[in-house]
């Protein structure tokens, strides 16, 4: 927070049309409060989190994640409401991307998710976007959202930010991969690492594979490594996908494996036992995943999101048009 711009002049900027209406405060759904120097955490009110907010010392710096951002609308509003209780803090808020950008919201929602957003935004000293895509995305999501309050920072990928001597060992370089394959008999393994979420778009990579398959295309084998909770419903429909496509039949050609939520040295193996490095997101803000990928020397063959292509080398990876399936069929298949 010490490094951005922030300004005290943006807590009284006000839009007559940007305040969000009292039914979406009233739809924000539980909220999320913290003391001081302790992390954010869900399951408080929006009174109990707005009092929280209000609590906490004048001249304290406080940093809330865009990821609860739509719960903390209506806290936010509530404490600013109760004399103005917010004017002694520092608000900076952690954009990760605008909820308002998910590729399967509705209008109704994309609408929603604006108003509430916009409740915190125009109310922070300071805004710190993940990357350049967020920046600009918020921007023009939020028109009154002063630019030189909104900075870029980047993450670190989760080896890289590991510091020493905290662990055990050092990343190891990945093994050299072999020419056709780096499984006995030329077997190509792909790897997705993405939460099983809509915006992450494997099931479009399932219909790309099927295609493949029908054509002979079979010494491959796909690694799924991501998280089902998220979305337990889409998770359940993606393998629904996979069966009704025949890639959860054989004896490893041409055949889906779901690795659940990987971290630290399983992840790791993920990446240096892989081949292809692939990635279908309809939307990223950054796209970390990709960064770990480039990190352990894996090609990569993905759609034109996010800041990938700042990162992924132009010999060793492929990018094609966000949402062109016949293009990463065709490179897919060239690959």
């Amino acid at each position: 927070a010490a490094g951005l711009p922030l300004h005290e002049a943006q807590r009284r900027r006000r839009s007559a049309k940007s305040a969000t209406e009292e039914g979406a405060a009233a739809r924000a759904g539980e909220a999320a409060g913290g003391g001081t120097g302790a992390p954010v955490r869900a399951g408080l009110s929006s009174a109990e989190a707005a009092a929280r907010l209000s609590a906490l010392p004048a001249g304290s710096v406080v940093v809330l994640d865009g990821l609860a951002v739509l719960q903390l609308a209506a806290a936010v509003e509530e404490a600013e409401m109760e004399g103005g209780r917010l004017a002694g803090l520092t608000l900076v808020a952690m954009e990760h991307y605008p909820f308002s950008l998910e590729v399967d919201a509705t209008d109704e929602t994309r609408a929603l998710c604006r108003a509430q957003e916009a409740a915190v935004l125009l109310r922070c000293d300071g805004v710190a976007a993940a990357s350049g895509v967020t920046r600009d995305a918020l921007l023009s999501e939020h028109p009154t959202l002063a630019p030189d309050l909104v900075s870029i920072v980047r993450p670190p990928h989760r080896f890289e930010a590991v510091a020493a001597p905290l662990p055990s060992r050092p990343v190891q370089p990945c093994p050299p991969r072999r020419d056709g394959g780096s499984q006995a008999g030329g077997l190509v393994v792909l790897l997705i690492v993405a939460n099983l979420i809509p915006r992450k778009g494997v099931g479009g990579v399932l219909r790309v594979l099927a295609a493949l398959r029908r054509e002979g295309v079979v010494r491959w084998r796909l690694v799924v490594a991501g998280d089902s909770g998220a979305d337990p419903a889409h998770a359940s429909a993606l393998r629904r996908l996979a069966a009704s496509l025949g890639l959860e039949e054989g004896d490893g050609e041409a055949q889906v494996a779901w690795a659940g939520r990987l971290d630290g040295g399983a992840l790791e193996r993920a990446y240096c036992e892989a081949d292809l490095f692939l990635l279908a997101s309809g939307y990223e803000n950054y796209c970390m995943a990709a960064q770990e990928a480039a990190f352990f020397g894996l090609p990569t063959l993905a759609y034109d999101v996010g800041e990938i292509a700042l990162f992924c080398a132009p010999g060793g990876s492929v990018l094609v048009p966000v949402g062109d399936e016949a293009a990463l069929r065709s490179r897919l298949a060239h690959l």
